[in-house]
C-alpha cells in the first residue's frame, strides 16, 4: 500500500464508496419488486377465484398450479393457502420477473461508474496531479536557487581571500562568477512564469533539432563539440526538457575543459541521451545540486538519469523511454 499513489487510493476509495451506496440502493429496488410481484400475484389469484365462483371457463397459467391439498409439486413452491385451496407458484417465476430490470440496474450502474470514473479523471485527478507537479516544479527551484547561491559565496570567499592578497585576477572572477548568477537567475526566472503554463503540455520533439539549436545559443566559450545526433523524436513536457538540458549544459559549460560529446540513439528499444565531457584544469566538481535537480525532472516525465566520473571525464547518460 506504501507504494500506492495518494490519487489512486481516493479514486478507489470514491469507487467502493459508490459501489457500496448503488448495491444498498440495487437491493432495495428488488426488495421493492419482489414485493410488488408478489402482490400483483396475489391480486391474479383473487380474479382466479372469482372466476371460478361464478363457474365461469378459464386455465391457470403455466407458472400456476392449484391443488386441494398440500403436495409436493415438482419445479413449484407453495405461495399462499386459501383452505381448501393450495396455490404453488414456479420456482423461477419471480427470478423472470425481476430478472431484465437486474439487467438495467447493472447496465445503468455501470454507466455511472463509468460516468464517475471519468468525471474523477477529468476533473479531481488532473487537479491533483497539477498541484503535485507544482510542488515538485518549487521544490526544484529552491533547489536551484540554494545550489546557485551557495556556488557564488564559495566564489567571493576565495575572491575575498586573493584580494586581500593582492592577487589582481580576483576581480575577473567576481565579474564571472556575478554574471554566471545572473544568467542562473535569468533561468530561474523563465522556468517560474512559465511554470502554470507548460505543465501539463507534452508533445512530440525532435531532440536533434532541439539540443542543436540549444548547442548554438548556449556555449559561449571555445570547445570542441563533438555532435553524434541522429534524428529522434520523443514525448515530454517541452519546457521540463528545455531546462534539463540548461541544467545539464550549465554544468558542462562550467566543469569542461577541451571537448563536450552528445550522442542519441535507441538501444534494445529504449532511446537514449549521452553527454561526456572532460575536466579544465582549475575546475573542481561542483555540489551535484544541479544533477539532483535534473533527475527530478527526468522522474516528472518517466525518464531515467544516470551519471558517473571516470578518469578524467564525466558522463551523463539520460533514458528516455519507448
Amino acid at each position: 500500500m506504501k507504494n500506492i499513489s495518494f490519487e489512486t487510493k481516493t479514486f478507489v476509495l470514491i469507487l467502493f464508496i459508490l459501489m457500496l451506496g448503488l448495491s444498498m440502493i440495487n437491493f432495495i429496488f428488488i426488495q421493492s419488486i419482489k414485493i410488488q410481484t408478489e402482490e400483483l400475484l396475489r391480486q391474479e389469484i383473487i380474479y382466479y377465484k372469482r372466476l371460478s365462483k361464478n363457474n365461469i371457463p378459464f386455465e391457470y397459467p403455466d407458472y400456476l398450479k392449484i391443488s386441494k391439498n398440500e403436495v409436493s409439486v415438482r419445479n413449484f413452491i407453495l405461495f399462499e393457502v386459501d383452505k381448501p385451496n393450495y396455490f404453488y407458484v414456479k420456482k423461477d417465476f419471480f427470478v423472470e420477473r425481476i430478472r431484465n430490470k437486474v439487467y438495467l440496474m447493472i447496465y445503468w450502474d455501470f454507466f455511472i461508474l463509468l460516468a464517475i470514473s471519468l468525471l474523477y479523471y477529468f476533473t479531481v485527478h488532473k487537479m491533483l496531479l497539477k498541484q503535485k507537479r507544482l510542488a515538485n516544479s518549487f521544490e526544484t527551484i529552491l533547489m536551484i536557487f540554494s545550489h546557485k547561491l551557495r556556488n557564488f559565496l564559495s566564489i567571493q570567499k576565495i575572491n575575498i581571500e586573493l584580494i586581500k592578497s593582492s592577487n589582481l585576477n580576483a576581480a575577473k572572477r567576481i565579474e564571472e562568477s556575478c554574471k554566471s548568477l545572473g544568467t542562473d537567475l535569468e533561468g530561474m526566472e523563465k522556468y517560474i512564469k512559465k511554470i502554470n503554463l507548460y505543465s501539463e503540455n507534452v508533445q512530440e520533439v525532435d531532440l536533434k533539432t532541439f539540443i542543436s539549436g540549444f548547442i548554438k545559443t548556449f556555449f559561449t566559450k571555445e570547445l570542441v563539440i563533438k555532435d553524434r545526433l541522429k534524428d529522434l523524436k520523443i514525448e515530454v513536457n517541452i519546457y521540463d526538457l528545455e531546462f534539463l538540458v540548461f541544467l545539464l549544459f550549465d554544468n558542462i559549460s562550467k566543469y569542461s575543459g577541451k571537448f563536450f560529446l552528445v550522442k542519441n540513439g535507441v538501444f534494445r528499444g529504449k532511446k537514449y541521451l549521452i553527454l561526456v565531457n572532460d575536466y579544465g584544469e582549475n575546475n573542481s566538481s561542483g555540489l551535484g545540486v544541479g544533477l539532483s535537480v535534473a533527475e527530478m525532472l527526468c522522474k516528472k516525465n518517466n525518464f531515467k538519469i544516470k551519471w558517473r566520473k571516470k578518469e578524467s571525464v564525466f558522463v551523463v547518460v539520460i533514458f528516455l523511454g519507448k
